[in-house]
């Protein structure tokens, strides 16, 4: 065993996919938080997870899915960056049913809009960190992972009862 190796422990890691309205999703955790949530094209899984947590962020994504749940109680892994942590808890802090701008979001921050749109890119907690909720100027849709997550976006935010058109990027 190596020094590098030693030092660095063992995270228990668990996934499952879940369908959902707007396709599957592949949750995974590991260390005691919610490391990933990601759009997939796999199946859902057919066996129930046996890890606590995924149990439970299986369990919330379905209450938000049902219209039961507005905001996620999980605990989630740290952001890449501090960067990165002040777009989520901006992006966060978007209230069900409503989207920023990400020029509005740049403009709490002190920072700019292609920032924010990068940082929203390196989302890895869709739906628990709602990047669908940051449009572009004009009422554009801006971005949301692939050309085929833009309909994504379109359908999470008429879900959640967004009232506003939108305009072609």
């Amino acid at each position: 065993m190596t020094r590098a190796t030693r030092s660095r422990p063992i995270l228990e890691r668990a996934t499952a996919t879940i369908d959902t309205p707007v396709g599957p999703v592949r949750i995974t955790v590991a260390g005691g938080v919610v490391a990933a949530v990601d759009h997939v094209q796999d199946p859902p899984d057919e066996a129930a997870p046996k890890d606590k947590l995924l149990r439970k962020a299986i369990r919330q994504i379905e209450e938000y899915f049902a219209g039961e749940r507005r905001r996620f109680d999980l605990p989630m892994a740290p952001a890449a960056s501090p960067f990165q942590q002040r777009v989520r808890q901006a992006v966060i802090d978007i209230p069900y049913g409503e989207a920023a701008s990400y020029g509005g979001v740049a403009h709490i921050l002190n920072s700019g809009p292609r920032a924010v749109g990068q940082a929203c890119g390196r989302n890895d907690l869709v739906l628990l960190v709602p990047c669908h909720r940051v449009i572009g100027a004009g009422g554009t849709l801006g971005g949301y992972g692939s050309t085929s997550g833009l309909e994504r976006k379109r359908r999470l935010l008429a879900f959640e009862g967004y009232p506003g058109q939108f305009s072609e990027n």
